[in-house]
């Protein structure tokens, strides 16, 4: 059986809502998974949020999201938390 980390099951969940996962052997059974979509009745803790990028910066997203093995809504998360990590919010400041 081959090794699979969560960022796998993460691109392999993606390829699923796509449309773009097709099985070409046997199926893995018993796999734990701890990131990524939580199922239906746990989705206390997460959001859904629609964003909409130009087609430019959606192609240099899903580029390196592939050249990282990874997913382009694990960049983003990402991208978001160094951002906001980086610029504070100033609510106690007069506007």
């Amino acid at each position: 059986m081959t090794s699979r980390n969560s960022r796998d099951y993460e691109r392999m969940a993606d390829a699923v809502e796509g449309g773009e996962y097709k099985v070409s052997g046997p199926l893995e059974v018993g796999a734990t998974l701890k990131m990524g979509r939580p199922p239906v009745g746990e989705r206390r803790d997460t959001t859904s949020r629609t964003v909409r990028l130009p087609a430019a910066l959606d192609a240099r997203l899903a580029d390196y999201a592939e050249d990282t093995r990874t997913t382009p809504s694990e960049v983003l998360r990402r991208a978001v938390d160094l951002y906001l990590n980086s610029h504070p919010a100033r609510r106690d400041q007069p506007s």
